[in-house]
């Protein structure tokens, strides 16, 4: 990566001046490094700009960035003490995000040492107006309380619940923080108002952590089991080993920091891994930020970073399985299969009662079509529920339908999807491979299609699940409805070879034959599976008539 960001910086600077050009390409490599989330190759070239000009705040504001996205405590808020020194004030291009770093990273500092009301001065700044309001004023709310300062604490939360979009988060951490002071009753009262307004996993999370700490298992129960099929994180056993997600008001600015984080990165915004870095400097114990960390890496293929990454969620954290089975996914995205397995044994034997260290591993073994192993991986995870299947489990049962019916053990892989839908009968995917399936095999046209066109509602963005209702029509004789919706599957999804050929197959019943034929050798170029090749060849010299 290093070579080649270094040839495209020469590139691009090849027309300046001599004298000029080692700074730029230095520059504009680092530019390019940083946007594509090579942190160390971009800090290298950063750290080489800033050595030709010391006193350059735009370059150093990228440092900074850089530094707080490499997770370096030390030497992020080294930079953010230098610029926060710096007479020079007026730089163009970037300096908000820069002036909130610096506002944060030296805040921050101040809570590490027990400087609430110095942080909470600092929040007060100028430069701290740069934050994300709602961000600044729960930071703020939660320094103020540290100091003594309740009406403060009080004024800043009302701030932050009047903040456009932030009306649920800010009463989410007014019931933290009553819950962290000790104030049981008003806490609940708190919670209340917060459940009314609606809540995403993390709070759904938090309102289970106070309910099990309030001594109402059957309802802590129930709140976890929601957390587990909304989070996609299936390893917290019981609400028994449940914390409070915020005990100290440093441990309230992480969850806010968290908050934005996890906010900013389902919008896939790139800030959303220096937020989640922040959190983690502040309370090294929050599992949840220092996983999104390793999420937001390996979303952006730096599998490398993503391993370190998990390796750091704390061994004690509910999120630890979590994290080794993503650790195990990013070894498979590195081609390092054998220790992706290995990490996902360790966890099976580490825990024998639990089913989803193996249950990954036959994830992983389907992404690598090794369908007879992954089958049997899926089996060894199904035996440990026993009797005692539950939501959470669906994506076994799934898994280990598709890896039967591609070993073509049909009658075992329906009643597995069957079994998902019980448990999920709104999941899309689902409801679209059993149906999917069904037509294929020229069984059950009505339920499919009633299963299928659910599907396209719950996911009308979807190509591949507009191609199977499409098919379904195609199957029943319905060739015209069957154009219109292969069409709509074959925009949205137009590199796939089967779409495409579906998509022919239509064209050919309704008459249109020269655009049959187009889509046939579409289908054929964009590298369809082996077992297809031929029918395609058949359909592009004799059209349907041949097959």
């Amino acid at each position: 990566m290093r070579a080649f960001v270094l040839a495209l910086a020469l590139l691009f600077s090849a027309a300046c001046r001599p004298q000029a050009a080692p700074a730029l390409t230095d520059w504009l490599a680092a530019r390019y490094a940083e946007q594509q989330f090579d942190i160390g190759t971009a800090e290298d070239f950063y750290r080489r700009v800033l050595e030709a000009d010391p006193g350059n705040l735009k370059v150093q504001g990228h440092l900074l960035r850089i530094r707080v996205a490499a997770g370096d405590g030390e030497a992020s808020l080294a930079l953010a003490r230098r610029m926060d020194a710096s007479p020079a004030t007026d730089v163009p291009g970037g300096r908000s995000l820069d002036k909130a770093l610096v506002a944060m990273r030296l805040a921050m500092d101040d809570m590490r040492q027990g400087s609430w009301q110095a942080a909470a001065n600092r929040l007060e700044t100028p430069g701290s107006k740069a934050l994300p309001e709602a961000v600044r004023m729960l930071g703020l709310a939660w320094a103020r309380h540290a100091a003594g300062d309740a009406p403060g604490a009080e004024e800043a939360l009302s701030r932050a619940e009047k903040t456009k979009g932030a009306r649920g988060w800010a009463q989410l951490h007014r019931a933290l923080l009553l819950q962290a002071s000790g104030r049981m009753e008003e806490a609940g009262s708190a919670f209340e108002r917060f459940r009314e307004t609606g809540f995403g996993a993390r709070g759904v999370l938090a309102d289970a952590a106070f309910r099990a700490a309030a001594g109402d298992a059957e309802a802590a129960r129930r709140q976890l089991q929601r957390y587990l099929l909304m989070s996609g994180q299936p390893h917290v056993e019981g609400p028994a080993g449940l914390e409070p997600l915020v005990s100290t008001p440093s441990e309230g600015v992480a969850e806010v920091l968290f908050g934005m984080a996890d906010a900013l990165n389902r919008r896939r915004v790139p800030v959303a891994l220096l937020y989640a870095r922040l959190a983690a400097m502040l309370n090294p114990d929050h599992g949840a930020a220092v996983l999104l960390a390793g999420d937001i890496l390996a979303d952006r293929d730096r599998f490398d970073e993503a391993v370190a990454a998990y390796r750091a969620v704390p061994v004690d954290s509910v999120l630890r399985a979590t994290a080794e089975a993503r650790r195990a996914r990013a070894y498979a995205s590195l081609d390092r299969f054998e220790d992706a397995a290995a990490i996902l044994e360790a966890e099976a034997s580490a825990r024998p009662e639990d089913p989803f260290p193996l249950g990954e591993l036959g994830h992983l073994l389907r992404g690598e079509e090794r369908y007879e192993d992954a089958a049997a991986a899926y089996d060894r995870a199904i035996a440990r529920i026993g009797g005692q299947a539950e939501a959470r489990h669906w994506r076994l049962y799934y898994g280990r339908g598709i890896a039967l019916e591609r070993t073509r053990r049909w009658n075992r892989a329906e009643r597995d999807f069957l079994k998902a839908l019980e448990f999920v009968p709104n999941q899309a995917y689902v409801l679209n491979y059993l149906g999917y399936s069904w037509v294929d095999r020229g069984e059950r046209y009505e339920r499919a299609e009633e299963m299928l066109a659910k599907a396209v509602k719950l996911r009308p963005g979807d190509g591949y699940i507009a191609d199977s209702l499409g098919w379904v029509y195609f199957r029943t004789g319905r060739y015209g409805e069957a154009v219109g919706q292969l069409e709509r599957a074959a925009a949205l999804t137009p590199l796939d070879p089967v779409v495409n050929e579906h998509l022919g197959d239509a064209y050919w019943k309704v008459g249109r034959r020269l655009e049959a034929g187009f889509q046939w050798q579409r289908a054929l170029d964009f590298d369809p599976d082996p077992e297809r090749v031929e029918g395609l060849r058949r359909r592009l010299e004799c059209g349907l008539a041949c097959n």
